[in-house]
């Protein structure tokens, strides 16, 4: 089985910053790209993405289930996608979707709302269903952890620069959670996470609130939530390299207001 799921292989400028002025995110941008699953094609190498993640990697599901090598479920036809692509390679190395509240204007329940049962009802939760989507599926294929840059700009950086950049890896699929919500009108968003993940991303300056105790599904797991404005304004004030990769500089949310005396 092959451990990295390809796209089409595409010539990418080399960035202009130099290991020597590198900080964690400087390059981010230049090394990977995320992108909205626009066309069935791409949707696919998210699903291909995932049968590598929750079928061979983790074993989360049954690769049996999933004969043609795509991992899907009854939530993707009320959600929206998005791809991680390692530029230097072509690989497509991550996913994520935001599952929509509704289907053709028909209420539909969040994966978090079967998982947390009672305190995630509609009538108790402290977020808007309406335009809550639940962050879901967030994969990244385990072997490119291991991956050693031997060529271009990512070869200059010494093991120390390399491993700080893998540790910033989320931050693609959190920038296509923030694009796709913008696309569709969404506000908040719910989420079912390893308490790991939380970890990172609050010291990436990206803070959920919990919503509930942990609950058993594919391991312990914390139901949350998080206001999308309050959470980026949060991001912008603890970690403004953090708010520029996750907007783009801005493009898919502006700077927080500053009050004036």
């Amino acid at each position: 089985m092959k451990q990295d799921v390809l796209l089409v292989h595409r010539e990418v400028p080399q960035p202009s910053c130099q290991s020597s002025q590198f900080t964690a995110l400087q390059c981010y941008s230049s090394v990977f790209s995320s992108s909205i699953a626009t066309s069935p094609e791409i949707r696919d190498e998210c699903f291909r993405v995932r049968f590598q993640v929750y079928c061979i990697d983790n074993g989360f599901e049954d690769p049996a289930n999933s004969p043609a090598g795509l991992e899907h479920d009854g939530f993707d036809s009320h959600s929206v996608h998005s791809i991680l692509t390692h530029n230097a390679t072509g690989n497509a190395i991550g996913t994520v979707r935001l599952v929509l509240p509704d289907e053709d204007g028909e209420r539909r329940l969040l994966p978090m709302q079967r998982i947390a049962g009672a305190v995630a009802a509609d009538d108790v939760v402290p977020f808007p269903v309406r335009r809550t989507a639940e962050v879901s599926r967030f994969s990244i294929v385990r072997s490119f952890r291991h991956h050693t840059p031997d060529h271009g700009f990512e070869a200059q950086l010494s093991p120390e620069e390399w491993r700080r950049m893998l540790l910033h890896l989320p931050l693609g699929l959190i920038r296509s959670c923030v694009e796709m919500s913008v696309r569709e009108g969404m506000t908040h968003w719910a989420a079912v996470m390893e308490p790991a993940l939380l970890r990172l991303l609050t010291r990436l300056g990206i803070h959920f609130n919990p919503l509930g105790p942990l609950v058993e599904y594919h391991g312990r797991r914390q139901p949350c939530w998080v206001d999308l404005g309050i959470m980026l304004d949060r991001v912008h004030a603890e970690r403004p390299d953090v708010w520029n990769v996750i907007t783009d500089g801005g493009r898919l949310w502006p700077k927080p207001e500053v009050d004036t005396p």
